[in-house]
């Protein structure tokens, strides 16, 4: 079945489900006055959980590791999974005793007495950069982006674009992100699903649809990520093979950033495998709802959640099971019946093998 580009996007503006339908929230991310008293490096080696390096500087930064979180950059995420060498120093506490969860700043008499090299930093960096010498201020040191901070702790998907839109699952929701969205579903177990959404095809084809939001917005603010168009598959198979590809790939992302080097090309390969399969599913199921029958027994048959939680694997055990896996499918399509390219246009197919 051979479906034209502009039929497609007109398939995609009649779908009434969007984004904003499936959340409970979508926000932006954290903005600051002086990023350089905000945005760290972490060392690829260093025996000290509270030494960093200052961004754009190299200069040797000393933070208490607690109020120091992960930040993820829409030029460096990555898909799926939440990675990044990129830290955060965030000095704000919980409000105990409010019905509402709110963050508020540490109080610079506070902050040095129970954050003094914290303190001792965001004091270094206004005399040196701002060459102010005036006694520190909180207004020195808050953020822009306060729904991100009510969210703090939340599970969450954050949404970012480099090259173009890319969805990562912040599991623990306390991982602070700059341009991009935060998102907030009202149905937890449809985090996997939607996150893959967010990484398939029907991403590429967004931009056409709100064209005109996009000429005042850019493509990952809420205004314009609220009317992403959401389509759940028909039968329950269907996406619980998604979800649990999509645990696939936030598994083999972490291990793509854990190497440190430069990415072995058939863990490249492995992943690359893994979202042709779950981009397949998910266009059938917005698009053609004719996938091969025998295929979805293949995959059913060979894919399957694991019991447990997949970091507290060995990871070496989990890469060759999930190869064998890979082997398995192809093995079974590889007499040609089941083909993973659909006939649709080049903008949203992906080849046969990777």
């Amino acid at each position: 079945m051979l479906l034209k580009e502009n039929k497609i996007v007109e398939k995609i503006c009649e779908i009434p489900v969007t984004l904003e339908d499936v959340s409970e929230n979508i926000f932006e991310g954290v903005s600051t006055k002086n990023i350089l008293m905000h945005r760290l490096i972490l060392p690829e080696e260093s025996g000290s959980d509270s030494y960093y390096l200052c961004e754009g500087l190299c200069k040797p930064v000393f933070s208490e590791p607690e109020i120091v979180y992960p930040y993820i950059s829409g030029a460096l995420s990555e898909k799926f999974a939440c990675s990044s060498p990129y830290r955060f120093m965030l000095p704000y506490e919980l409000s105990e005793g409010d019905k509402k969860k709110e963050y508020n700043v540490v109080p610079p008499e506070e902050l040095e007495a129970r954050f003094p090299m914290a303190y001792r930093r965001i004091l270094e960096f206004k005399n040196q950069f701002r060459h102010d010498i005036s006694p520190l201020n909180s207004e020195d040191y808050s953020i822009k982006g306060k729904k991100l901070l009510e969210y703090f702790n939340t599970p969450k998907i954050i949404a970012t674009e480099g090259y173009h839109l890319q969805a990562a699952y912040d599991a623990v929701g306390n991982s602070v992100f700059g341009d991009g969205c935060g998102i907030v579903l009202k149905d937890p177990s449809k985090y996997p699903y939607v996150t893959a959404v967010l990484n398939s095809p029907i991403a590429r084809l967004f931009p056409a649809v709100c064209k005109s939001e996009m000429i005042f917005s850019d493509y990952t603010a809420p205004t314009v990520l609220k009317r992403f168009p959401i389509v759940f598959p028909d039968n329950r198979l269907t996406e619980n093979l998604i979800n649990t590809v999509s645990s696939y790939l936030v598994f083999l992302n972490r291990q793509k950033y854990a190497t440190h080097y430069e990415v072995p090309e058939w863990l490249r390969e492995l992943a690359g495998f893994y979202e042709q399969i779950s981009s397949l599913l998910i266009l059938d199921s917005y698009f053609l709802n004719d996938i091969d029958p025998r295929l979805l027994d293949t995959l059913e048959e060979n894919i399957h959640p694991y019991a447990g939680d997949m970091d507290s694997e060995d990871s070496d055990s989990l890469l060759n099971a999930l190869y064998y896996i890979k082997q398995q499918i192809l093995e079974t399509s590889g007499s040609g019946k089941f083909k993973f390219n659909m006939g649709l246009p080049g903008m949203l197919s992906f080849p046969s093998k990777q």
